[in-house]
C-alpha cells in the first residue's frame, strides 16, 4: 500500500496519560505539501471527535483501518502539532492540573503585591519569583507575580482568605480577600467578540480553566478525507511528494 511510503520518515516520542511512550511518525520534518497540490488531491469531509478518538493513531484506525494514516489529520487541519489534538477529559484534566498547578492568593489593591521606589513613580515588585511564602496554617512557593490582577500564584500549600502571607526573602506581607486555585483565576473579560483584560461594567469574567476548555471544544470539528477515496489521496500525495 501506498502509506508504507512513509516508513521512511523519522519518529518523535508522544508520552500518553498513563505514562507510556509511544512512536509516532514526525510528518512535519519533511517537505511541506504545496497549497496548490493538496486543493488538487483532496477530498476531505468533517468530522465531530468524541472522547474515543483521544489519539490520531485510535481514529486512523477507527476510519480507515490503519493508525498509519494519522498523518492524513495533521495534512487536511494544518495542525503541526501532535500535542495540539484534541483532549479527551481526562487528558485535558492532567493538561490543566499541569499547566495551572498553584493558587491565586488575591489582594484587595495591587498596592499588596507592588510598592513604589522612594522618590520615584516607578513601582516593585514586592515578592520574588521562586521565594518560600508562609502563612499561619500552610506555605509554597511563588510561581507567578501579577500585580495588575492584585494577586500572586503560588504552588504547594493550601492557602485560606484572610490569613496573611509573609515571603520568607523580602519579608513583605498581605492578606489575601481570597485564594482560589489557579485555573479558576480570571483570565480576561469577554462582552460578545470584545476583550478587555481588566473589569468593565457588562463584561463578564473568562477563567483560564473556561478559555482552555473553548479552545479544546474548538479543536472536536476536523476535516478528514473521505475513507473511499483514501488509497488514492495517498498514492497522489506519495507521487507529489517524490516529485
Amino acid at each position: 500500500m501506498a502509506d508504507k511510503f512513509f516508513k521512511n520518515f523519522p519518529e518523535i516520542q508522544y508520552r500518553l496519560n498513563d505514562g507510556q511512550v509511544i512512536y509516532i511518525k514526525d510528518f512535519f520534518r519533511k517537505s511541506k505539501f504545496e497549497q496548490e497540490n493538496l486543493h488538487r488531491v483532496l477530498n476531505y469531509t468533517y468530522y465531530e471527535l468524541d472522547d474515543g478518538d483521544a489519539r490520531p493513531d485510535i481514529l486512523a484506525t477507527k476510519l480507515y483501518g490503519n493508525s498509519d494514516l494519522h498523518w492524513t489529520f495533521f495534512l487536511v487541519n494544518e495542525i503541526e502539532n501532535y500535542y495540539d489534538w484534541y483532549k479527551d477529559f481526562e487528558t485535558f484534566e492532567n493538561y490543566i492540573n499541569k499547566k495551572y498547578p498553584g493558587q491565586y492568593a488575591v489582594g484587595s489593591a495591587s498596592t499588596n503585591i507592588v510598592s513604589a521606589k522612594s522618590n520615584s513613580a516607578d513601582k516593585t515588585n514586592k515578592f520574588l519569583l521562586g521565594e518560600k511564602v508562609t502563612s499561619v496554617s500552610s506555605e509554597g512557593r511563588v510561581i507567578l507575580v501579577e500585580p495588575d490582577k492584585n494577586r500572586i500564584a503560588i504552588e504547594g500549600g493550601e492557602f485560606v482568605d484572610n490569613e496573611a502571607i509573609t515571603g520568607k526573602i523580602s519579608t513583605k506581607s498581605f492578606t489575601p480577600t481570597s485564594v482560589i486555585n489557579q485555573r479558576d483565576g480570571v483570565a480576561y473579560y469577554k462582552k460578545d467578540n470584545l476583550r478587555n483584560n481588566t473589569e468593565v461594567s457588562g463584561y463578564t469574567a473568562v477563567t483560564y480553566y473556561d478559555e482552555e476548555w473553548m479552545n479544546n471544544e474548538a479543536k472536536r470539528n476536523i476535516k478528514i478525507i473521505s475513507p473511499g477515496v483514501i488509497n488514492s489521496v495517498v498514492k497522489s500525495f506519495e507521487k507529489v511528494m517524490l516529485s
